[in-house]
């Protein structure tokens, strides 16, 4: 009696552990091991600026392309705000996909998807395909989500020629890890072409993208990346515009002391050439960055932008930014940022404060 008792009471001890080593199942027989892995996070924003003349730059900018065109050249507006809420859903589909869903609230301009994408898991020859609405392999700074910019604003030259939320598109990718000695990865990409600069007026017309990248590690402590991305597709004038852009990216964290040391250094340029029929049209520009991890939980970075490198001086913008973070844990940080400002003949400058939380699983970063 005794006998069976224990058995009995070592088999309910052993029930939740054999659930969660199968996946176990609910009352109602359903599985759990598929449960997508949710995570939120949220972006509070203050933010303060030459007031007179940054209401100036705005209208000149509203006035010469528009109130929309002007909003993305701004990025945030002044005073304290809910900058952005993301709720964002991951799981395995099945052995042979996972899908990732993110939805977005900008403010309080309601709820719109983000992200939502289906990726292979089982191709061969190092093959990987992926369908649905992401953020297209240009470069490193546009694959992010705002709370992953390393500044609280994107770079000048994503901002002029991308608009304030990136190439983010409808499309199909394709990757494949090269066998060659060291990591490098090709990219293919078809996108629907909505962003401003591939805006066809017929809906068939699509823009293609290349993208190739290379890592190399440098010692124990250090790694190398450099890469290359191609775009080319149908403008508003249905004709061809192109951008091509370089990137470049070191990392240092020395092993013994990873947790407390660290260095960043990014540089990237993006060139655009837009043929409107009777006349073409050419933009680019460059940022560089660093950041360094002084203590623990502390940062200090600092970033250079310029935008209209093709043009002489005087039609150049420029943007020097510092920023002070204080990092507590991987779920939450907050941020200081100043930025100065050249703008058409005009200087600005603009403060920042950022408060930056995740709660729930907390999704992976990007190297």
């Amino acid at each position: 009696m005794f006998l069976i008792s224990g058995c009995l009471l070592a088999l309910l001890c052993l029930a939740p552990e054999v659930e969660a080593q199968t996946g176990g199942a609910t009352t109602t027989g359903t599985s759990r091991a598929f449960n997508p892995a949710i995570s939120v996070n949220g972006l509070f924003l203050g933010e303060l600026s030459s007031a007179e003349e940054m209401e100036e730059h705005e209208e000149e900018h509203e006035e010469e392309h528009g109130e929309e065109h002007a909003h993305a050249h701004g990025g945030t507006e002044e005073g304290m705000q809910v900058q952005e809420v993301e709720l964002q859903l991951s799981s395995f589909v099945d052995p042979y996909l996972k899908a990732d869903l993110t939805l977005a609230m900008h403010g309080s301009e309601g709820l719109e998807l983000e992200e939502g994408v289906v990726t292979s898991l089982a191709l061969p020859a190092s093959l990987m395909l992926k369908a649905g609405k992401f953020y297209a392999a240009l470069g490193k700074h546009n694959l992010l989500h705002t709370h992953q910019f390393p500044f609280i604003r994107p770079p000048l030259v994503h901002e002029r020629l991308l608009g304030g939320h990136g190439l983010n598109e409808v499309g199909l990718g394709l990757d494949w890890l090269l066998p060659i000695a060291w990591y490098a990865e090709l990219s293919a990409q078809v996108l629907n072409g909505d962003n401003g600069l591939f805006s066809a007026p017929e809906g068939e017309d699509l823009a293609y993208l290349g993208h190739l990248k290379s890592f190399w590690e440098m010692g124990e402590s250090a790694t190398l990346e450099l890469g290359g991305s191609y775009v080319a597709g149908k403008n508003s004038h249905n004709q061809t515009t192109q951008l091509a852009g370089g990137d470049l990216t070191f990392k240092w964290r020395p092993v013994r002391r990873a947790i407390y040391r660290s260095l960043t250094f990014q540089a990237e340029y993006l060139y655009a050439s837009m043929d409107h029929g009777d006349e073409s049209e050419t933009e680019g520009g460059l940022y560089v960055l660093s950041q360094y991890q002084f203590a623990r939980r502390w940062w200090v970075q600092g970033q250079y932008d310029l935008f209209g490198l093709p043009k002489e001086e005087e039609e150049r913008d420029h943007r020097i930014s510092g920023l002070l973070a204080f990092v507590p844990s991987e779920f939450s940080s907050l941020r200081l940022q100043y930025s100065r400002n050249k703008a058409e003949g005009e200087t600005f400058g603009e403060m920042f404060v950022q408060f930056n939380f995740t709660i729930g699983s907390h999704p992976a970063h990007r190297y």
